[in-house]
């Protein structure tokens, strides 16, 4: 899969004069002292990355409903890696090939890898590594392990080449093999509740991990027997700062040299000199989820209709500045999967229509509807965010002028229980900038009716079983494109959702570093920036000038 990329770079505008942050002011001269001490010895040499948010563990398969392996902390490998098309490309695996009905793969791994301890790198990691997933008696560890029930066997045919067969062939799959290989030789046998290797890992990636100071940074130093050769940058170091007025402060002092921030505040970082502002796409879409086994969710024109009457082009515009696009379905527009052909227009008039034709009235008189003596009004849950908060607040007006009451309620996505979500309506983000069946699949399909938070809006279409189930295992690209054109299709029509927008990422980053690729960002990765994933996914390639 090849997606074109359609990121906006701003430097050197004329603009805004840094201003001081007094309120920050203790903590930031905190950080400059422990930054400046850090750099004394390697001055040149080291990134500083500022990031809002951190880490318990750093456990690499942890987060693979997210997609965060793909690109994690630089300390792992994988058989594959995403390069920055985001196709499947080489990594610990110098070659590989498939079986046309894609149930069967053999990799051929490279001969010159290391652990970081100077052990080699062989077979038996990669079938130790699946073979915990694959057993899915650590759940716990790894909360994505029933992806990998597919697996029906994993066969060393020597200590360099390694053989999978699958149940199914499914193409997604050999996103799979990206998976962040594990050292067999120092997990085996270990309880993995308790091994203090998720707080000090070792791995064959271009990092190695040298220090995490609880609540201040992690440090990584390049690993100089990297099998792609060491890299520029020789200390890599995540400081942690979870307020963005003082990331953006940090940044302008010259102390940290990348931060990420939300669309609101990219205007206080835009025309400053040497820093270009980064606008790159994610693939996470923001979306209103409604309940179609709930009155009066379960009657599609209720649900196209509020669809109409949410005023999207203005949700960007006011709570994402306009960086992002407009959502109509779960693919962006630089998606080969997207249909152009769904798109539909803002009309709170063809929200009146198709309410009057599904029976709803105002009787009364007070400006909210009513059906067989029950009132249209009701409680919508949003996430801990700034942006959800907005997104729900504008729900709730556009909803008011059609005639339906809505009660917004603030409640952590993690806190929101399955059955909760089964039963309310909510507003969430999902989406992946990988494979078109990546997500989707359970999101949409009724095969995940009532199956942990999957399908949360209890959808149920044989049309869109049929294709879903056809796209996941059809090689052929063009076949592809249009399997996933006619799903799309058939959702706008259903509703089952409603799309809002897809966000942009905002990242400032010294013009002195080189190197670097924007290309699309991971679900879940938000506004505060992480060590996994996001613009720093190639950070081993990037350059610092002086």
């Amino acid at each position: 899969m090849r997606t074109q990329l359609n990121f906006k770079r701003s430097k050197n505008m004329n603009g805004l004069k840094a201003k001081g942050l007094l309120a920050y002011g203790f903590v930031l001269l905190i950080l400059t002292i422990s930054i400046v001490a850090a750099n004394t010895e390697d001055t040149g040499k080291t990134l500083n990355i500022a990031i809002g948010s951190e880490p318990d563990d750093l456990d690499p398969i942890a987060n693979t409903g997210h997609g965060d392996f793909y690109d994690v902390i630089k300390v792992f490998s994988g058989l594959l890696k995403s390069n920055g098309n985001l196709d499947m490309a080489p990594d610990l695996a110098e070659s590989w090939e498939a079986s046309p009905d894609g149930k069967t793969y053999i990799f051929h791994l490279r001969k010159d890898v290391k652990w970081h301890d100077g052990i080699a790198f062989t077979a038996e990691d990669v079938k130790y590594t699946y073979d915990l997933l694959k057993s899915g008696d650590w759940i716990s560890i790894f909360p994505a392990s029933s992806e990998y029930n597919v697996i029906d066997d994993i066969s060393i045919l020597d200590e360099y080449t390694i053989k999978f067969s699958l149940s199914e062939g499914v193409i997604s799959f050999r996103e799979r093999f990206a998976l962040p290989i594990l050292p067999k030789h120092l997990l085996s046998g270990q309880d993995l509740l308790k091994t203090e290797f998720w707080q000090k890992p070792v791995g064959t990636g271009p990092y190695i991990f040298k220090d995490w100071e609880r609540g201040e940074d992690l440090v990584f130093v390049a690993n100089n027997d990297y099998y792609n050769g060491p890299p520029q940058i020789t200390t890599l170091r995540y400081v942690i700062v979870p307020d963005e007025n003082a990331r953006i402060d940090l940044l302008k002092r010259g102390e940290v040299d990348a931060i990420k921030i939300a669309p609101r505040a990219k205007s206080l970082v835009e025309g400053i000199p040497g820093i270009t502002v980064f606008s790159t796409p994610s693939c996470e879409w923001y979306s209103l989820n409604l309940p179609n086994n709930k009155w009066p969710f379960n009657m599609k024109k209720v649900r196209q209709a509020i669809g109409y009457a949410i005023n999207k082009p203005a949700i960007l515009k006011a709570v994402f500045y306009g960086e992002g696009e407009v959502a109509y379905g779960p693919y962006r527009s630089e998606s080969w999967a997207y249909n152009p052909e769904i798109i539909y227009n803002y009309s709170p008039m063809k929200s009146k229509q198709l309410l009057a034709e599904a029976g709803f009235k105002d009787t009364n008189g007070d400006g909210v509807l009513e059906k067989d003596g029950k009132k249209f009004e009701f409680s919508m849950r949003y996430g801990k965010s700034a942006e959800l908060k907005d997104i729900a607040i504008a729900i709730k007006t556009d909803l008011a002028d059609i005639g339906i009451a809505v009660d917004p309620f603030c409640k952590g996505v993690m806190e929101i229980t399955p059955e909760e979500m089964r039963v309310n309506a909510f507003i969430n983000g999902w989406g992946s900038p990988f494979d078109p069946d990546d997500l989707n699949y359970q999101i949409f399909s009724s095969e995940f009716i009532n199956q942990s938070w999957w399908n949360p809006a209890v959808y149920s279409n044989p049309e869109v079983d049929k294709l879903l189930e056809y796209g996941r295992k059809t090689s052929d690209k063009e076949t592809r494109k249009e399997i996933y054109g006619k799903f799309q299709k058939i959702i706008i029509e259903d509703m089952p959702m409603v799309f809002l927008v897809f966000d942009n990422y905002i990242y400032a980053i010294r013009d002195n570093i080189t190197g670097i690729m924007p290309r699309n960002g991971p679900h879940g990765a938000g506004t505060s920036g992480g060590v996994t994933g996001e613009v720093w996914w190639n950070v081993e390639q990037w350059k610092i000038n002086k």
